[in-house]
């Protein structure tokens, strides 16, 4: 049974047909308590766990926002009972009472531990299997973050975009553990299988040691970003003093343990000087790296970073060099590493935007290529749409959104709904800059009928993919008022914000609105402080929050000098 008759089988339990629960246990209880056993070590234990996490799911299935992701949702749910069980276990050996003697314990104390021991023996016995032991060190080698990906990735089957909305953290940060962890358990396999036939003996772990460094200057970061959201003001001698012990840390050996964490998961949130810190870093690992993996990311991410900065001639040269590279190396790198809006934008800013052009054109050749995928095929057509209209080319935009509409296809592959709301996203603006508001309203009834529908689903308890129909009102919203449709476009960020979404840009784009359409000065001073704040603490904060974009948004241009708009966004 595959992953999509999910879907099916929750709306009949939530219409009351329990055999349809019965055959979702039937389908997920071996890998739930495989995971869980895994995870506490104990086989019966892990059977008790496996039936709560069952019971909590059949009870909470009507919160599930995403039906065609039960798997994940359960694992979740399996989760944290597992950390339940775990900190129960802990308070129970930290309250246990010093060992008594056997004469001053009662006769039925003794027989209980001995009936206690002897059952315990046996499930030692029970996991002695050498292919569950082998999966369950390994996996305990691996940091938490990196096994609980692995996990998920592997016997739940979740893509690394699955596992990025679950954990909340960026694909390629994902991406990024999946080949860490691959790395590590392949070392680890060979001398963990000598280990088990006792051919050899395993000495203090050295890479073990790493990891447990590296978890501790993840856990020192992690406390400085939550000061900075208690103490914004203090945000710049807090960075200072985590960049101080990050210095300390790559002074040692630079693994790629190391180089991912600080220029993936740290880095980042220190704003510009971050990002300068990455530059020299990723220079000095890219002529060192282990495979051409490694190399083409940290190659691709010093790109990145010098056009954040805006060090546009170098990151055209890096991108070139990077370009040159990938086309002898493996035809796989090549359309991603053109589909970069922050490097387009260096071209343009050096005047040479039809430079690029002619780049992306050379490139577009690849796409009849029968080894290009699906998805690269249409995330490059999108990104190419989307340069075309920001450069006012607006016919050869929509050459680019048909081509994108055809190798989009039909529903039924994981990523149509991304593509097949882009389609309309960019037709909105095409045909909202060449003013032919018939076409307009053609497209934004299209939306506008799905986005209701969703609506009226949930409101009847009927699943809904509450991601998608946050990324329809969001988008969709957007493009209302940049179309200076400000009402419906209002509608629509405000949807989205009720839905959970709490996307920075959404609460700016809705001040807009507010602004252009009520004049309200207290609701738009909110949704501003919303935006500046989320974005100053836990955005990759390159630059200043949202002044430069107050600066440029003519809605605002009554209020441009205003103290009080000023000071929300962070202006003396």
């Amino acid at each position: 049974m595959e992953r999509e008759d999910d879907v099916q089988l929750i709306r009949k339990v939530l219409s009351g047909d329990d055999a349809a629960f019965g055959i979702l246990v039937e389908k997920y209880q071996k890998s739930v308590h495989d995971l869980i056993w895994r995870k506490i070590g104990d086989y019966h234990d892990a059977e008790d766990i496996t039936q709560d996490a069952f019971l909590q799911a059949y009870k909470k299935l009507s919160t599930l926002k995403n039906p065609d992701q039960f798997a994940g949702w359960l694992y979740v749910i399996a989760n944290r009972l597992c950390i339940d069980w775990m900190r129960k276990q802990k308070l129970i050996q930290q309250r246990k009472p010093a060992m008594q003697s056997l004469e001053n314990t009662p006769v039925e104390e003794v027989e209980e531990s001995s009936y206690t021991q002897h059952v315990l023996e046996q499930r030692v016995t029970e996991r002695t299997e050498y292919h569950h032991v082998l999966v369950q060190r390994l996996l305990e080698k691996l940091p938490e973050n990196e096994r609980r990906v692995v996990t998920l990735y592997y016997l739940d089957e979740m893509s690394t975009k699955e596992i990025g909305k679950y954990l909340g953290v960026p694909v390629n940060t994902i991406a990024s553990r999946l080949h860490r962890a691959r790395k590590r358990l392949q070392t680890d396999q060979e001398l963990l299988t000598q280990e088990f036939f006792g051919h050899s003996q395993l000495s203090d772990n050295l890479k073990e040691n790493i990891m447990n460094q590296l978890e501790r200057l993840r856990s020192t970061f992690d406390a400085f970003i939550e000061q900075v959201k208690s103490d914004p003001a203090s945000r710049a001698d807090i960075l200072k003093e985590a960049s101080n012990k990050i210095e300390d840390a790559l002074k040692g050996e630079i693994t790629p343990e190391l180089v991912h964490l600080v220029v993936d998961d740290i880095y980042p949130y220190m704003g510009s000087l971050g990002m300068e810190k990455r530059v020299p870093l990723l220079r000095k690992y890219m002529d060192n790296a282990p495979d051409d993996t490694e190399r083409y990311w940290s190659h691709k991410s010093l790109v990145n970073s010098l056009a954040r900065l805006r060090r546009n001639r170098e990151a055209i040269e890096e991108q070139t060099r990077l370009y040159r590279w990938a086309g002898k190396q493996s035809e796989k790198y090549v359309l991603r590493i053109i589909s970069n809006p922050n490097t387009a934008g260096c071209w343009a800013a050096e005047g040479r935007i039809d430079d690029w052009f002619q780049l992306y054109n050379e490139v577009s050749e690849r796409l009849e290529d029968p080894e290009v995928s699906q998805y690269s095929r249409c995330d490059f057509l999108q990104f190419g749409a989307d340069i075309l209209l920001k450069d006012d080319r607006l016919d050869a935009a929509l050459l680019e959104i048909e081509k994108l509409e055809r190798a989009n296809g039909e529903p039924g592959w994981r990523s149509y709904f991304r593509f097949w709301l882009a389609v309309r996203e960019n037709r909105l603006r095409v045909y909202s800059k060449q003013e032919d508001w018939d076409r307009f309203d053609q497209v934004w009834t299209d939306a506008r009928t799905f986005i209701e529908g969703e609506v009226e689903k949930r409101n009847t308890r009927y699943p809904v993919n509450i991601y998608e129909l946050v990324c329809a009102a969001h988008n969709v919203g957007c493009c209302l008022v940049w179309a200076k449709k400000y009402n419906e476009g209002k509608r629509l960020l405000q949807l989205a914000i009720d839905l959970g979404n709490y996307n920075d840009y959404n609460h700016f784009m809705l001040a807009v609105s507010i602004w252009a359409s009520e004049r309200d000065r207290e609701k738009t001073l909110h949704h501003l402080k919303v935006a500046q704040d989320e974005y100053v603490v836990t955005s990759y904060n390159y630059l200043d929050g949202y002044y430069s974009s107050f600066l440029k948004t003519p809605e605002f241009a009554d209020v441009k000098e205003d103290s009080e708009f000023l000071k929300v966004l962070g202006q003396k």
